[in-house]
C-alpha cells in the first residue's frame, strides 16, 4: 500500500501556511518563510495514540533577519507551527515543531553553485558503505537488484562461459558465491565512481528502498549517512511515497526557502496533488546546467502542466491539440492578476496580462529555438548549440509565471472558481 509520506505532507500544507500569515497581516513571521533556508526532519517518536512522529521545520535564517527577530523567536515559531497544524489537521499522524536558527554561511554552496555532486562526495558515499559492510542489495540478491536499474543480459560478461552478465554474476554470486561483497564497486561494467550524476543518486536511493532495505533502522541510518556526505553538495535525499508506512527516498536539491519560485512551485504542486508536476520539478531540479536543452524542454513542459492543472481544477476544458499560448491565455483569463482590491478591469491590469503572458510563452519560443539550432544532423563544425544561459532564461521565466498563477489560483474562494 502506497500513502503520501509526512515530509511532504509538511511540504504540501507550507503555500497555505504562507497564505495563512498573509491574510493575518504576519509580515516579519512571513519573511522568515520566504527568506530562509528550511530543512524537514523527522527528530523523534512518540507513544501517543498509538504512535506520532515527531519532526521539525528549522528554518535557518539571514544572520540581518536573525538578529532582527530574535527576542520573539518564540512568537514566530508559535505562528508557524499553529498555522501547519491547522492545515494538516489535529488528526495528522506527526506532529510539527519550528525552530529559528541563525544561518551559518557554508563554504560548501560558493564552490558548488550547479549542483554537481563531486568525486570526494561520491567517493564518501561508496566509502561509507564498503566501511559499514552494508549488503547493498540488502534483501533482494544481486541479479535481482542490479536488474532494477541495469538491463544485465545486455552487459558483458567476465567469465568466457557466460555471454552477460547477468550468467556471471549468478555463477559467482548465487551459484558459487565466491565474489568479495564489494565486488560492485569496482566493477568497470557498472563504473559507480564515474556514472552519470542521475543514475548515481538512483542507486544509492534503490539501496535505501523498502523492498532492499527491510531494517527500519537500517534504513534510516544509512539515509542520514548518506545526507552527511550530499549535503556539502547541495543535495539530500528525502522520503516521498511510503510503501507499507516505509519511505521510498528520492535525490533533491535542498531548498533554501519558498521565496525560491522552484521551491514554493514545488510545495505547491505536492498540495494540489498534481504528480506530473511534482516529477516535471524534480527532473528539472536535477539538470542544473548540464544539459540546456533539456532543461529548456522541461520548463516549456512545466508551464503547460501547470496551465492544464489550473483549467482542470477549474473543470475549463481544452482541446486535445491546443498549444500553449492558447492554454497561457486560458489561464490568464481564469485567475485574478489584480490584488483583491483592485479591479480586474483597472488602469495597468492590461500591461500585467501582457507581461504574464510573455513570461508563460518565452519557455515555447526557446523551445522552437532549441528545435531549429538544437543538436542535430547535419550541423557544421563551428556551430554551437543553446547555452546554460538560455536555460537559465527559460527555467527563471517558467518558474516565475507558474509560482504566479499558482498562487493566484489558490487564492480564488471556491465559490468564485467557474463551474462548466
Amino acid at each position: 500500500m502506497q500513502s503520501i509520506s509526512s515530509r511532504k505532507a509538511i511540504e504540501s500544507s507550507l503555500p497555505t501556511v504562507i497564505e495563512i500569515l498573509r491574510y493575518k497581516n504576519s509580515a516579519e513571521t512571513l519573511e522568515l518563510l520566504t527568506t530562509s533556508q528550511l530543512d524537514i526532519q523527522q527528530t523523534g517518536m512518540d507513544n501517543w495514540d498509538g504512535g506520532t512522529e515527531l519532526w521539525t521545520l528549522t528554518i535557518r535564517v539571514p544572520v540581518p533577519l536573525f538578529v532582527r527577530v530574535e527576542k520573539e523567536r518564540e512568537k514566530h515559531e508559535g505562528l508557524i507551527a499553529d498555522a501547519i497544524k491547522s492545515v494538516v489537521g489535529e488528526n495528522a499522524r506527526f506532529w510539527v515543531s519550528v525552530d529559528l536558527t541563525a544561518q551559518v554561511a557554508s563554504i560548501f554552496a560558493a564552490e558548488n553553485p550547479d549542483g554537481t555532486i563531486r568525486s570526494e562526495t561520491r567517493n564518501a558515499v561508496i566509502d561509507e558503505l564498503r566501511a559499514r559492510e552494508i549488503v547493498w542489495h540488502g534483501a533482494l540478491d544481486e541479479i535481482g537488484f542490479l536488474s532494477r536499474m541495469f538491463d544485465l543480459s545486455a552487459l558483458p560478461s567476465h567469465d568466457s562461459r557466460f555471454d552477460s552478465a547477468e550468467g556471471d554474476i549468478w555463477q559467482h554470486c548465487v551459484n558459487n558465491d565466491d565474489w568479495e561483497l564489494d565486488w560492485i564497486y569496482s566493477d568497470r561494467r557498472f563504473a559507480l565512481y564515474s556514472m552519470p550524476q542521475k543514475r548515481f543518486l538512483k542507486f544509492i536511493c534503490e539501496i535505501l528502498h523498502p523492498v532492499v532495505r527491510r531494517e527500519v533502522d537500517e534504513q534510516d541510518d544509512l539515509a542520514q549517512a548518506f545526507n552527511n556526505h550530499l549535503q556539502r553538495d547541495g543535495w539530500e535525499l528525502v522520503e516521498d511515497v511510503l510503501i507499507q508506512g516505509r519511505p521510498v527516498y528520492v535525490p533533491r536539491r535542498k531548498i533554501h526557502a519558498l521565496g525560491s519560485s522552484l521551491g514554493r512551485i514545488q510545495a505547491v504542486a505536492a498540495s494540489l496533488d498534481s504528480q506530473t508536476l511534482y516529477q516535471d520539478l524534480r527532473r528539472l531540479e536535477g539538470i542544473g546546467d548540464s544539459d540546456p536543452a533539456l532543461a529548456i524542454g522541461l520548463a516549456k513542459e512545466l508551464v503547460e502542466t501547470c496551465c492544464k492543472t489550473i483549467l482542470d481544477d477549474r473543470q475549463i476544458p481544452y482541446g486535445k491539440d491546443v498549444q500553449l499560448p492558447k492554454l497561457v491565455k486560458m489561464v490568464r483569463e481564469e485567475v485574478r492578476v489584480m490584488p483583491e482590491h483592485i479591479d480586474e478591469n483597472a488602469k495597468s491590469s492590461n500591461e500585467i496580462k501582457g507581461i504574464l503572458s510573455s513570461l508563460g510563452t518565452i519557455a515555447a519560443n526557446l523551445a522552437a529555438v532549441r528545435n531549429e539550432y538544437g543538436t542535430g544532423h547535419g550541423k557544421g563544425r563551428s556551430f554551437k548549440g543553446l547555452e546554460a544561459r538560455h536555460a537559465r532564461l527559460a527555467i527563471g521565466s517558467a518558474s516565475t509565471f507558474v509560482d504566479f498563477v499558482m498562487s493566484r489560483h489558490l487564492m480564488t474562494e471556491k465559490n468564485d472558481i467557474k463551474a462548466d
